[in-house]
């Protein structure tokens, strides 16, 4: 893998996906342990991406891959670092030679919004977000925003607790928008310093 290099895919999630076996198999059954149709779908299809992002990226097949799942609940594996995540009808994956999160989150309406806002934000973020409170609209981005770039935070350095002051010396967290099966979303990645990030969007990775 080439110093320094970030690797992100996107895609949207079919309506009529089907979900199947993944490897490897305790992925699969956690997947298929799912109570909720729609999360099983999410991870299918992240797990899914990941494997299209690990052969498009390195001509790795997944199945010479070892992974393992930590006591927290994350996958990892031998080969590089890789963080996951899914949102409504869509899904990313961040490959990297260090660790790495990643999060992304439809643009849309947050429900009970002044509250989840004084969950996660700091005094100084509260400060100018209750600033951009007159415009419904700019308010709800900047709300979004700043919890796709915590996330990313918060899923790269296995914090063991979501906590406000998310955003750590020592990091770059890179925030885009990007357009998947006519919706807009904001994606966030943070990993070390100096990371360039080569971003893919709406890749062919069920075919």
């Amino acid at each position: 893998m080439r110093a320094s290099l970030l690797y992100v895919y996107t895609a949207a999630i079919p309506t009529d996906v089907g979900v199947e076996a993944v490897f490897p198999s305790s992925r699969s059954e956690e997947i298929f342990a799912c109570g909720s149709d729609k999360t099983k779908k999410e991870k299918y299809c992240a797990w899914k991406l990941l494997e299209y992002a690990l052969f498009h990226a390195f001509g790795k097949r997944i199945e010479e891959i070892a992974f393992a799942k930590s006591a927290q609940g994350k996958w990892t594996c031998d080969f590089c670092h890789f963080s996951l995540s899914h949102s409504e009808n869509a899904v990313a994956v961040a490959l990297s030679d260090s660790p790495i999160g990643i999060d992304i989150e439809q643009i849309k309406p947050v429900k009970n919004r002044e509250k989840v806002a004084k969950k996660i934000l700091t005094e100084k973020e509260l400060e100018e977000y209750q600033r951009l409170s007159i415009n419904e609209t700019q308010a709800n981005a900047f709300l979004l925003e700043i919890w796709t770039k915590k996330e990313s935070v918060f899923k790269r350095g296995g914090i063991a607790s979501f906590i406000p002051n998310l955003i750590c010396a020592g990091e770059t967290t890179q925030t885009k928008k990007v357009l998947l099966a006519d919706k807009e979303y904001f994606l966030s990645v943070t990993g070390k310093e100096g990371l360039t990030m080569d971003l893919r969007e709406n890749v062919p990775y069920l075919k």
